[in-house]
């Protein structure tokens, strides 16, 4: 089920044995956990009745699952990061699975007993597919645009402030989606405004810590423009930050190939719209992506791509460091811009 229908059948009193709670939106997750705990837990007796493990047995787990509650009907709990659901090979993962499989069966009644992924879990891991099928798995993905800008209205209220819809799109586009980090970005605008009330694009661009993708299209923007100074220090700022050249390299890559077939699209008269939710696109990078492609040839676009795929290929066939091959795109999209 979704995050929101979880909320719902708590309220109802629908509680299940046994949950896994997976995917990316960490600060819902948090407080899907709160509202389980609320219901089940009476004030005054939560620590007797609340026990959180990590890296434990499946033997451990079901002990605990199978403790009597004190003083009320259920006790919960939660397993963090339970190595059985995670990526790789745990120790003794068969018999472990095999164990948890067998209890899942017929689970203690007087538990609700929580995987809690702080990521998500492995699809492919027999225990989720299991978990899916015995439990109820909560999926907790990230907001959708709707969503966002409801939940950034909630949360601006209270200080009087609002942000409309192209400043939240390129919040969104810099920040990222997940509300732990939107929070704390609102945060500083709403500090950043002083008496104002309305936040604008400027005011996020200049605020908010921007993130690897949003960098790539900044740095897309000064090569087009020929300005390789620019261009440079937003390279050194990228690295100074913990990013490689491979991953800048590849960055650039996919940049090239969205603005590619961006450019096709368009040229063949396909609507802007279509465009974006074909390509799974971001409003704000799509509408970045085409006022970047509006001046550019398809041929020069195509060019281009084929040289990233060989600055690729060069780098991991060892006929080029990676350093280089980053250097010859930078210039090759620099220079190209200038003359254009």
């Amino acid at each position: 089920m979704q995050w929101s229908e979880f909320f719902q059948s708590v309220d109802a009193g629908d509680i299940a044995p046994v949950y896994l709670f997976t995917g990316p939106e960490e600060r819902i997750k948090q407080e899907a956990l709160a509202k389980l705990r609320q219901k089940l837990l009476p004030p005054g007796l939560e620590a007797l009745n609340d026990a959180v493990m990590e890296g434990v047995t499946a033997q451990q787990i079901t002990d605990a699952a199978e403790t009597l509650p004190m003083m009320c009907d259920k006790r919960i709990v939660t397993v963090r990061d339970w190595a059985p659901l995670l990526s790789g090979k745990s120790r003794n993962e068969e018999q472990e699975v095999a164990r948890m499989q067998r209890w899942l069966e017929n689970p203690a009644p007087g538990c609700a007993l929580v995987f809690y992924m702080r990521q998500s879990a492995d699809g492919k891991k027999k225990l989720t597919a299991t978990l899916r099928k015995k439990a109820v798995a909560v999926d907790f993905e990230l907001l959708s645009d709707a969503e966002l800008s409801k939940w950034c209205a909630k949360a601006l209220r209270p200080r009087g402030k609002r942000i409309g819809p192209r400043a939240l799109g390129t919040l969104t586009f810099m920040a990222g989606r997940e509300l732990t980090r939107l929070s704390g970005e609102l945060d500083k605008l709403c500090a950043y405004l002083g008496d104002r009330t309305e936040i604008t694009e400027d005011d996020v661009r200049a605020i908010v810590s921007a993130s690897l993708e949003y960098n790539v299209f900044e740095l897309m923007n000064h090569l087009l423009a020929g300005d390789m100074l620019k261009a440079q220090q937003t390279v050194n700022s990228l690295m100074q930050g913990g990013q490689n050249p491979v991953g800048i390299l590849a960055m650039l890559s996919r940049q090239v190939r969205q603005l590619t077939l961006m450019k096709c699209a368009l040229d063949a008269g396909e609507p802007a719209q279509a465009v974006q939710e074909r390509l799974k696109m971001h409003p704000y990078a799509a509408r970045q992506t085409a006022r970047q492609c509006a001046r550019l040839s398809q041929a020069w676009l195509r060019d281009l791509y084929e040289t990233c795929v060989s600055c690729d290929y060069a780098v991991k066939s060892g006929r080029m460091r990676d350093q280089d091959a980053l250097n010859m795109l930078l210039f090759r999209i620099g220079l190209s811009g200038k003359s254009r």
